[in-house]
């Protein structure tokens, strides 16, 4: 071989090749990195984890229960009434447990709204005396097997989605979603938002109600995978998914309880995101089976607040593993808003990412794509990127554009740490102060946590 024909191979440092080509040299570039960025202590966790084969079991165990995981839609009505435990003066939110002194603004804005829903205050400045003295208690959502979008705040009147999984026996609950600018779940507590509240529980809730007695169940990662065949990720975009629920329901509704057609058709006509809750009340009771898994290290839920980012891995069941949480990533604000204004990273909604949604159907909406400044390249690059750190493929959701592939299933906390990549969530952005979204991006789970919970798992496993 002459010296003319041979190449040269770099793995790393971009700074190397470069200069390398600068010379007119052949120069392939690797991509590598040392594991766990090269901390010692990360690499040890590493060896742990991936050299027990408990843990391998245990994940394909975790990753079978999720593709067999069958969650239905079984009721609609007040949260009082289908969130067992959720008594008295009591508002549950998203995110991992927050005191009321460190919540962010978009949440108590939420937080007050629903004091004076419930009548247990007239106005906001009532509503703060009475968290910081204790006569209301603040919960995370998780802490009663219910999720919520954005603020995710739940107070028992309000209207929700109740779903349980028929093979595996989990449950999840989600709020109705009040749809866009003065709602609730974008941090909203005002005299508006309060009456959408209302429709929802007085008008909205007892028509779908009527029809599920009516009709049964409704399958709700049957609506998703069809969805996701329309242009839907199931998570930012949801119209697809949404039309899907109305046609599921509406003659049912019709026949049982015509007076809560027109409010309905009111509701869905300005609020596409109207299925984002039935999704997630469906995904945490398929993930809720995999919770308690013993040495599994998948990823169960993902949970922000808009002060803490968290995760839960399924062989730890309910241990948070917290880092602040980020602003989030790649925004597209709406004119005269920047990063200046924006709240933190919030919200429950991103355990559909563990469920095969959101971030890992990128490539299935192209329009999210196009939201967001980018094109189809782009959509399915953050598809592959959630590739790298699941273990498997769903073989119920699957992608038009790439000839039907399933979308990426089962985050593996091994794979998050090895490759310093996280699951990527397509979401919106809250003001910090006023709350009411000013735009959309795609948040990045902050590693920390998952490292964290990483060691404890392999602390475990070498007791």
């Amino acid at each position: 071989m002459s010296v003319g024909s041979l190449g040269i191979v770099t793995a790393g440092l971009d700074l190397m090749a470069d200069a390398l080509r600068e010379q007119g040299a052949d120069v392939t570039a690797v991509d590598w990195r040392p594991p766990g960025g090269g901390d010692p202590d990360v690499v040890v966790d590493l060896v742990t984890t991936y050299g027990d084969p408990r843990v391998d079991a245990a994940n394909a165990d975790a990753l079978a229960r999720l593709q067999e995981a069958r969650p239905m839609i079984v009721g609609a009505g007040s949260a009082g009434e289908l969130i067992p435990g959720l008594e008295g003066r009591m508002v549950l939110h998203a995110g991992p447990p927050v005191e009321w002194g460190l919540m962010c603004a978009p949440q108590r804005n939420a937080v007050r709204g629903a004091c004076i829903l419930e009548g247990w205050a007239a106005a906001h400045d009532a509503a703060d005396a009475l968290v910081a003295t204790g006569d209301v208690r603040l919960a995370s959502a998780h802490s009663l097997e219910a999720a919520g979008a954005m603020c995710g705040v739940i107070s028992p009147s309000m209207a929700v989605w109740a779903a349980r999984d028929e093979v595996g026996g989990g449950v999840g609950y989600s709020p109705m979603n009040d749809g866009p600018g003065e709602a609730f779940w974008l941090g909203v507590g005002s005299p508006e938002a309060i009456r959408r509240q209302r429709t929802l529980a007085d008008a909205i809730a007892p028509g779908f109600a009527a029809a599920l007695r009516a009709q049964g169940p409704i399958d709700a990662l049957a609506l998703c995978a069809q969805g996701i065949a329309m242009g839907d990720d199931c998570h930012m975009r949801h119209q697809a998914t949404t039309m899907l629920l109305l046609r599921e329901v509406l003659p049912a509704m019709a026949e049982r309880a015509p007076q809560s057609v027109l409010p309905t058709a009111r509701m869905l006509a300005v609020n596409g995101h109207f299925a984002l809750t039935v999704t997630i009340a469906a995904a945490r009771a398929a993930l809720a089976g995999i919770q308690g898994t013993p040495h599994s290290s998948l990823v169960v839920f993902i949970s922000r607040n808009g002060t803490d980012a968290a995760v839960q891995i399924a062989g730890l069941p309910d241990r948070w593993f917290s880092a602040p949480a980020p602003l989030v990533g790649d925004p597209l604000y709406r004119p005269g808003f920047s990063d200046e204004d924006a709240a933190p990273d919030i919200g429950d909604s991103a355990l559909v990412e563990c469920c095969g949604l959101g971030g890992a159907a990128s490539a299935a909406s192209p329009s999210v794509a196009a939201f967001l400044g980018g094109g189809l390249a782009d959509a399915l690059e953050r598809t592959r990127e959630m590739g790298d750190i699941c273990i498997g493929t769903s073989e119920r959701l699957r992608m038009p554009t790439l000839d039907g592939e399933g979308t990426p299933l089962g985050v593996d906390a091994r794979a998050c740490v090895d490759l310093g990549a996280t699951p990527l969530i397509n979401t919106g952005i809250l003001h910090r102060v006023e709350g009411g979204q000013i735009g959309a991006g795609i948040a990045r789970t902050p590693v920390e946590p998952i490292r964290d919970a990483l060691a404890a798992l392999a602390q475990d496993l070498r007791l």
